[in-house]
């Protein structure tokens, strides 16, 4: 059996390093914190943690709840740790697979009706927006010395945000002039 995890156990094991947690609130916490550039679906994550205690990266115990099903928490063990210092410190690339079915669209755009586009570029600038505001309040609240590290990751964050929303002006821009191209086209 290979010894190797996969980008997103090794996310899971970063998780597990804050404490604690059943697979819903490592979820949760995905979400909340690396869900704004690396989040893996609840599945996954149920699928990922007893292969984790399987490789002794952790352990985890039954937790009896009174009218509820009995839950599982998990936690990091030492070799799991070990585990993660490897990886944050080896040469290994990140996978890095981006699927955009927008930029699909765009690219075939021509085939359907611009209008359709274009609702689908205001809407994508409006989660931009909103992720952005999300950000700018995690950034407002965030102690920069104490969370250094994610605070880098929070920069990124922003930044790729406000670039979203620059490129998404840009390219409605873009199609503004195209459609006014294509109409003067016609009336020549």
């Amino acid at each position: 059996m290979s010894t190797q995890l996969s980008d997103t156990e090794y996310a899971v094991l970063g998780l597990l390093t804050l404490g604690e947690r059943s697979g819903y609130e490592l979820d949760k916490l995905a979400r909340r914190s690396i869900g704004y550039f690396w989040q893996p679906a609840k599945s996954k994550i149920y699928a990922i943690l007893p292969r984790l205690v399987e490789r002794g990266h952790a352990v985890s115990s039954a937790v009896a709840q009174d009218g509820r099903p009995d839950k599982r928490l998990y936690r990091i063990t030492p070799a799991g740790e070990a585990s993660l210092r490897s990886w944050l410190v080896s040469g290994e690339p990140v996978s890095r697979m981006t699927r955009d079915g927008l930029l699909v669209k765009l690219f075939f755009g021509g085939l359907g009706e611009l209008d359709g586009l274009r609702a689908q570029l205001l809407e994508r600038k409006r989660e931009a927006e909103q992720k952005l505001a999300e950000l700018e309040e995690i950034d407002r609240n965030l102690d920069r010395e104490e969370d250094f590290f994610p605070y880098l990751t929070l920069l990124h964050g922003l930044e790729v945000t406000r670039a979203m929303i620059r490129w998404v002006d840009g390219a409605l821009h873009e199609l503004d002039l195209h459609e006014a191209r294509t109409r003067s086209r016609a009336r020549s």
